[in-house]
């Protein structure tokens, strides 16, 4: 996985860095140098069709930007686990390989090293996977306890039924949602989750005295 590393004391910035550039659904900067380069490597006369290209791809990210936005306002979850992820700093220099020293030979004879862009696209495409896998899991949980509660409540007269909420089917989907819920966080780093609780205790502690 790609090195990750946050700023401890710059942690606001970063985030309103994030929102901003979010609000107005702009690419990285490192991406559109990377294709302003790619394109003047290219001869001049397809340099105006590669930017055709370039125009087309922005701007269908941008139209996913909007649509993933609309998406967080409603879904709580989406939103937390998006806001987190656009925060994320990579470094560009470097990524820690997880492989044996004779493998990573063997990489490296071989070329088969790979290129820190793929490291950092195969990073945020497995946190994604696991945030989808989440997400579907959850509103599978949400459908099936409307479901419960709708068959609980009905009757003839629409008076609620004594009988209990069968959660037989509940448990199995809360389950494969703990599963991704737990491999998405699995991507933290141990002292992050540490100051991040650090900081949610302290919050709690600070409202409750105001309370």
């Amino acid at each position: 996985f790609a090195t990750r590393y946050f700023v401890p004391t710059d942690v606001a910035s970063t985030n309103k860095t994030a929102n901003k550039r979010s609000a107005k659904y702009e690419p990285a900067k490192a991406y559109l140098e990377t294709y302003d380069q790619n394109r003047k490597d290219l001869p001049l006369l397809f340099q105006p069709g590669a930017l055709l290209v370039q125009s087309g791809e922005i701007e269908s990210w941008r139209r996913l930007k909007r649509q993933e936005a609309q998406k967080e306002q409603q879904d709580e979850i989406r939103a937390a686990l998006n806001k987190y992820t656009q925060a994320l700093t990579f470094r560009a220099d470097a990524y820690l390989l997880k492989v044996s020293p004779q493998e990573r030979s063997q990489m490296v004879r071989q070329d088969k090293l790979p290129d820190i862009k793929q490291v950092i696209a195969s990073d945020l495409g497995m946190r994604y996977l696991y945030r989808n896998q989440l997400l579907t899991n959850m509103a599978e949980v949400k459908a099936e306890l409307a479901y419960q509660i709708q068959q609980q409540q009905s009757s003839e007269k629409g008076i609620t039924q004594s009988k209990n909420l069968n959660v037989s089917d509940l448990v199995p989907l809360l389950l494969e949602a703990q599963t991704a819920c737990n491999q998405w966080f699995g991507f933290i780093d141990d002292d992050q989750v540490e100051a991040a609780m650090l900081v949610v205790e302290t919050e709690s502690k600070s409202l409750s005295a105001t309370s």
